[in-house]
């Protein structure tokens, strides 16, 4: 009997845990089921709504037949404290079974003591506690300014280090799933700041020349001028606290990749003459292979991990986005040359005859169906974490019955667009051969 995806992998935890060594206590996991309830708390790095709606996008995506919610609830500014005190109705009242609080790069302003930050995040696990849900505890992003490890560049970026270092411990101290974002992040980000750097210096563009300074009035202090960032090698858009989409799609890979996240969706082998080899977790359909094309129709039980074409390089950046989403197709025995790939018609990509003998991921075509499938997906998601989701927490603030069932009503209304949407579908594929 062939399982469903949507029970794989919560069997695979139990086997998992079941074979455990018994003297060891098991890691906590976070594994979604049918009907969770999911609320993100954070500041505005969160309620920027992008690598949360993009982890969103991950699991609807994902897991197609599983009955998930997502709820943003980040506010700028936040810390601990301002979570603390919204926690009634901007956490609690959406009935939540999981919740994940991300704070911290407000919280350092504290100092460099993170005593005040532990004690609000311990109170935030017990409130979540009682409920009742999960609790996630996921620390800050790094401020993007060139900053890596004991090579800081700003006394902020600096502070969130020993912040994160706490809060790890207070996860394991409370058997808590913990997600460090902070050090992976300040490695690729450092990393590439240095490179871009290094071209800059290359191409006579950095350091930036020295402009005159300004006249000022002895009797008003002047705050010194930060010193300037050297640019990125891969933009990360955005400013150094509050990437763009490039930066967040890789902050949303390390998130997923810390939780464990599924990475395979299925994987096709088809020959040349239009065999199909092997088929896992879809269908093929309607092959074909005349007058120098392959043809053929492709059913999966799930779908890619949507990625907008505008956040393409996030995947040059980090090879883990594309690797979280292994949708592959092989094609074995062509003939030497390059290839055309659509997908519904539209041009996918071009590729050699040992690419797709060796294995094409399909999530890197970020153009085409793909990539509009994607900006589709996400454009659902947008719509509900925006203006749907301030309305429902707006009207729970004023603790309105009716405003608040409106606004329900609408938010039911756009969870089940975006269950549509991510529901998979069937694309026709082609291949034909370059002529020149």
């Amino acid at each position: 009997m062939k399982i469903p995806r949507s029970l794989r992998h919560l069997l695979a935890a139990a086997t998992f845990l079941t074979l455990a060594v018994p003297m060891r206590a098991a890691e906590p996991v976070l594994k979604l089921k049918d009907n969770d309830v999911w609320v993100m708390a954070g500041d505005s790095i969160t309620a920027q709504r992008q690598h949360t709606n993009y982890i969103e996008a991950y699991y609807h995506t994902r897991f197609p037949n599983l009955n998930l919610h997502f709820r943003n609830s980040g506010i700028g500014g936040n810390t601990t404290g301002s979570v603390l005190a919204r926690f009634d109705y901007d956490v609690a009242a959406w009935k939540p079974t999981i919740v994940s609080i991300e704070l911290g790069m407000n919280d350092v302003g504290a100092g460099d003591d993170p005593a005040k930050y532990i004690k609000g995040m311990r109170e935030l696990i017990g409130k979540i506690r009682a409920i009742p849900a999960q609790p996630v505890l996921i620390s800050s992003s790094p401020v993007d300014d060139g900053s890596k490890l004991n090579d800081w560049k700003s006394d902020r970026c600096r502070r969130i280090h020993p912040y994160t270092e706490a809060l790890k411990a207070l996860a394991a101290e409370e058997k808590i799933v913990f997600v460090d974002q902070y050090h992976p992040l300040l490695d690729l980000w450092g990393d590439n700041r240095r490179k871009g750097e290094a071209e800059a210096v290359k191409k006579g563009a950095w350091p930036p020349k020295p402009t005159p300074a300004p006249v000022v009035d002895p009797a008003k202090p002047v705050r010194p001028a930060a010193p300037p960032i050297p640019p990125s090698l891969i933009p990360l858009t955005g400013d150094p606290v509050h990437p763009g989409p490039v930066g967040q799609f890789t902050m949303a890979a390390t998130i997923l990749n810390a939780l464990g996240a599924e990475r395979e969706v299925s994987s096709a082998t088809l020959k040349a003459d239009g065999t199909v080899v092997s088929a896992t977790h879809c269908k093929i359909t309607d092959a074909s292979a005349k007058d120098g094309k392959l043809a053929f129709t492709r059913l999966d039980e799930s779908g890619p991990w949507p990625i907008l074409p505008a956040a393409k390089t996030s995947a040059q950046l980090l090879p883990t986005v594309l690797d979280l989403s292994r949708y592959i197709l092989k094609v074995d025995g062509l003939p030497v040359g390059k290839y055309r790939v659509s997908i519904e018609g539209k041009p996918a990509a071009t590729l050699d005859a040992a690419e797709l003998a060796a294995g094409w991921n399909i999530t890197s075509a970020f153009d085409g169906a793909v990539g509009e499938r994607a900006t589709k997906i996400l454009a659902s998601i947008g719509n509900l974490q925006g203006k749907l989701n301030n309305e429902w927490r707006a009207a729970s603030k004023e603790k309105n019955a009716e405003k608040l069932a409106e606004a329900q009503k609408a938010i039911d209304a756009a969870d089940a667009e975006i269950r549509t949407a991510s529901a998979p579908v069937a694309w026709h594929f082609e291949i034909e051969k370059e002529t020149k």
